[in-house]
């Protein structure tokens, strides 16, 4: 009887039926036997193409049953019946290269139970990416995979996994998601949060079409801080874990108007790596490899640091032809309005860092941790016009340019500094201390027109545990209200100009050689390439056309380094032109 009476729920409703539906009031129930559970099904395995879709299994029972699976990648469309009927699932495309199993569970009872195995063929590499296409006015019905049913870039962003590539048209584009782990009640938790390794790709047209290209110059993709809500700690936040041969790829995007909190707001962890709320208003990148290609971050602040970009955690980010712009750091103190680079590396090439603003240090680019190296490769790059508010209360702010501290690794290739404006060290200031030095290489690279409150309009090596090395570079025409118009403290010159002075190869001053920056270099201009540089002026007169490096000891410079610095990068000048058969000092050679 034990076993029985598990079956009495399955006949009990039917009893009572029976019961109300009896003829005569001294009719009594009589006897039963309950069913004992008899059903089967018309296969056993089922055998998944690796795209998934849809599929069923008939079932053959003499009592209800109901099916579940043990497996997130299936869903069930039926998945229960009285007696004889089907059950019918969906699986998802595989997005592994990995062949992958389930089972599904069909029961009467706890005791009286049967499995079906599922058995989902592996996808080919090339199989699997998926290409998304956005648009501003896309419907999340759509599946997104092409320009005639557009998705919205949240719910493409929901979909992406790693290798897939979201194609996004011109437009304004706001956040509604929270970052993983943020508070659903704090509006500035909302970001784009890039959770996956993904290429996205802006300046599409707006109402593009098959066959559509990117061009970003014409076509403006924005990606917006200021939301429905209010307004994000970051408007964009990339959270995706390192992984052997995948990266980030932002390509053509502005990234806009994101607002980091005030200190005291505390932080989210993601991958053991915090994210500050209060670093970072326009781009926050975690333990991650990033690429930002044709983008502009700009007009972006933070209540206490970063205003516009914050990189931490160890990872890799890689800016390419980028403007970084107009971001500031607003409190009292508050360090770094453009790149702040924590404990990472990061690498700019043909990148404008300009007109970025704080009250603290590191007004345009700041390196800086106090335990781990940070590595910074500037090539091909202007740096110009930022700011770090350096006036009599703020006298003490270093590096208006660039400020590489305590464990910085800093190397400077083809590239200007002009117009930067600080307390120290307006271009450049290097600051180590005792068993975490700072070191900094500059190479056919211009230094000029920056201006200091204090020490070192120039350059300024703060200490005896800065080292500052500089070859085949300008290093003229600055100006401090202390001590240093060009150079604070002791730098190493080869074949390179620091104020009127021409040095050769072997560090020594060239008597007889003089340059004056009023007449040989000219203001920063569009002289050609990407980036806005400075001229050389008077020809052969001018003794920087001619003390210069050999193209052949550039190169042979270059293979110091690590990672070496290619022929392609050091054997020509910022705006492109070729260095071979010419001896120039400085980042532009003339025509």
């Amino acid at each position: 009887m034990t076993k029985v009476s598990k079956y009495i729920n399955f006949i009990f409703l039917g009893i009572l039926l029976a019961c109300f539906a009896s003829c005569s009031d001294d009719e009594g129930l009589g006897s039963f036997t309950p069913k004992i559970p008899e059903f089967s099904f018309d296969k056993t395995m089922v055998n998944a193409t690796k795209d998934g879709g849809d599929y069923s299994v008939n079932v053959i029972s003499n009592l209800p049953w109901r099916a579940k699976s043990n497996a997130d990648w299936i869903s069930f469309k039926s998945e229960n019946g009285l007696g004889d009927g089907k059950f019918e699932f969906t699986v998802t495309r595989n997005r592994t290269i990995q062949e992958r199993s389930a089972d599904i569970v069909v029961w009467v009872t706890d005791e009286e139970l049967k499995t079906i195995k599922v058995i989902q063929a592996p996808s080919e590499a090339s199989d699997l990416v998926v290409h998304y296409y956005v648009k501003a006015d896309g419907d999340a019905a759509n599946d997104g995979l092409s320009w005639s049913t557009p998705v919205t870039l949240e719910k493409a962003m929901d979909e992406m996994v790693d290798g897939d590539f979201l194609h996004i048209a011109a437009g304004t584009y706001k956040p509604t998601r929270i970052l993983s782990g943020g508070s659903t009640s704090n509006a500035g938790d909302i970001t784009f949060e890039i959770h996956s390794n993904v290429t996205l790709i802006g300046g599409y047209p707006a109402d593009a079409a098959e066959g559509a290209v990117s061009d970003p110059s014409v076509n403006k993709t924005i990606l917006s801080g200021l939301h429905n809500s209010g307004q994000a700690f970051h408007t964009v936040a990339v959270s995706a874990p390192i992984a052997t041969g995948k990266k980030v790829l932002l390509k053509g995007l502005l990234i806009k108007n994101g607002k980091a909190a005030a200190s005291g707001t505390g932080s989210i962890s993601i991958n053991g790596v915090p994210f500050y709320r209060f670093y970072g208003g326009g781009l926050v990148s975690g333990k991650s490899l990033v690429e930002v290609v044709d983008c502009e971050v700009s007009d972006n602040i933070s209540g206490l640091h970063a205003g516009g970009v914050y990189i931490a955690g160890g990872g890799t980010v890689k800016f390419e032809n980028t403007v970084i712009k107009n971001n500031v750091a607003t409190t009292n103190s508050s360090n770094c309005g453009g790149v702040f680079i924590d404990g990472s590396t990061v690498f700019f090439n043909n990148c404008s860092v300009v007109s970025n603003s704080c009250t603290g240090v590191g007004a345009g680019i700041y390196a800086f941790n106090s335990s781990t190296p940070t590595y910074t490769y500037i090539y091909n790059t202007t740096v110009a016009y930022n700011n770090n508010d350096a006036n009599a209360a703020n006298q003490t702010r270093r590096g208006g340019g660039f400020y590489g501290r305590e464990n910085s690794v800093t190397v400077i290739v083809n590239s200007t500094f002009y117009g930067n404006e600080g307390g120290h060290g307006a271009g450049i200031s290097i600051y180590g201390a005792s068993g975490s030095a700072a070191k900094l290489d500059i190479i056919n690279s211009t230094v000029s027109a920056n201006k200091v409150y204090n020490n070192g309009g120039g350059i300024e090596v703060a200490n005896a545990f800065a080292t500052v090395n500089s070859y085949n570079t300008i290093l003229s025409g600055n100006t401090a209200g202390g001590t240093g118009n060009d150079l604070f403290g002791t730098a190493k010159f080869y074949n390179s100009i620091n104020a009127n002075k021409i040095y050769n190869v072997d560090g020594n001053d060239v008597s007889g050689l003089t340059f004056d920056h009023t007449t040989m270099l000219g203001a920063l201009s569009n002289n050609g390439g990407k980036t806005e540089t400075c001229a050389l002026l008077g020809g052969s007169a001018n003794p920087a056309t001619t003390q210069g490096m050999t193209s052949g000891a550039l190169e042979a410079l270059g293979t110091n380094y690590s990672p070496a610095i290619g022929a392609d990068v050091i054997t020509k000048d910022q705006t492109g032109k070729s260095r071979i058969g010419k001896t120039v000092i400085g980042a532009v050679v003339p025509n």
